[in-house]
């Protein structure tokens, strides 16, 4: 027969007691942030699925901040391709009023003026940026693409950003795609004669060399000094190559439209999934709170009992042992 000393009945009610005040501790937190995991032992396995979760919701929150930059971007490119459709547009318009032998030199000279005036129209298009990078300078972003002859000193790189896991979209133009035909085109050697009134035309890389990639400012430059030469079969000829231009212009406007297509969609999808993994996470951590309060009263009740029976015992002195 084993026997009991005071020191072990003292050390089994403080043991109760802390036991049961943890619970009852424990219970009260879950109550007051309404989360069933406070640490991981509650449900390791749910902890790990958890940690999944929040991660999951740090790159989707990276991946907007990544769509909404690209948007921008994106925007801002398309709404400068527009204007620049409608610029050349006009320039077609005036190439094709003056492609007849009809209008005198006077004529033609005042509407080399406009021209002149479109290409630097199309220039400043081409040197936009947002904030200090340039738009069309591929990625050496901080580089200004085209001097005032119509050089190009950006690169044809591509400027990739991930706007979902595993996929990524460009987000800019490069200048030289743009602005430059795929195809080496020769200059008549009559269009690169400037007239004594055209002292102010600086003649570009392309008017230097005879057989060149054409760029657009090749065929302002071309027009515009067809026009002060008062040459009506040139201009005729720059027809073609404004409407390859035009139309090329058109062709990355229509891929800028699918790019924005694919960031929406993406947009949508990443929404929808931070809802899904947002109710995935409430099943996982968020408490019940009719279960959490009928265990706390439980666990109050069974700690008032603790308190109740184990007064007597240590309230007991040695004078009611000897009575």
């Amino acid at each position: 027969m084993s026997r009991v000393s005071e020191n072990s009945s003292v050390s089994s009610i403080n043991y109760a007691l802390g036991k049961s005040k943890g619970k009852v501790e424990e219970l009260q937190l879950k109550g007051s942030t309404l989360k069933r995991l406070t640490k991981p032992s509650d449900d390791p396995l749910g902890n790990v699925e958890l940690m999944a979760v929040r991660s999951q919701k740090v790159d989707a929150e990276q991946y907007l901040r990544n769509l909404n930059f690209a948007k921008t971007q994106l925007s801002y490119t398309e709404n400068i391709l527009e204007e620049m459709t409608d610029i050349l547009v006009t320039a077609k318009e005036l190439a094709i009023g003056q492609a007849s032998s009809i209008y005198s030199p006077d004529v033609r000279l005042a509407v080399s003026k406009e021209i002149h005036q479109i290409r630097n129209q199309v220039l400043g298009l081409a040197n936009k940026r947002i904030g200090n990078r340039y738009l069309f300078s591929g990625q050496k972003v901080l580089t200004r693409p085209f001097d005032e002859s119509g050089h190009y000193n950006g690169d044809q790189n591509k400027i990739n950003i991930e706007i979902n896991k595993d996929l990524f979209i460009p987000i800019n133009l490069s200048g030289r795609d743009l602005f430059f035909c795929d195809e080496k085109k020769s200059i008549e050697s009559e269009q690169l004669n400037l007239s004594p009134t055209s002292d102010d035309l600086q003649r570009t890389p392309a008017a230097e060399s005879g057989e060149v990639p054409m760029s657009i400012f090749d065929e302002l430059f071309a027009l515009e000094n067809a026009l002060l030469n008062d040459n009506p079969k040139i201009i005729q000829g720059l027809l073609e190559n404004l409407d390859s231009s035009i139309e090329r212009v058109v062709t990355f406007r229509t891929e800028i439209g699918a790019l924005t297509n694919t960031i929406a969609n993406t947009e949508t999808n990443i929404e929808k999934s931070n809802l899904v993994n947002e109710a995935h996470k409430s099943r996982i951590e968020d408490a019940d709170v009719s279960v959490i309060m009928g265990d706390l009263q439980k666990e109050q009740a069974i700690l008032k009992a603790t308190y109740k029976a184990s007064s007597n015992l240590m309230n007991t002195s040695l004078m009611d042992f000897l009575r």
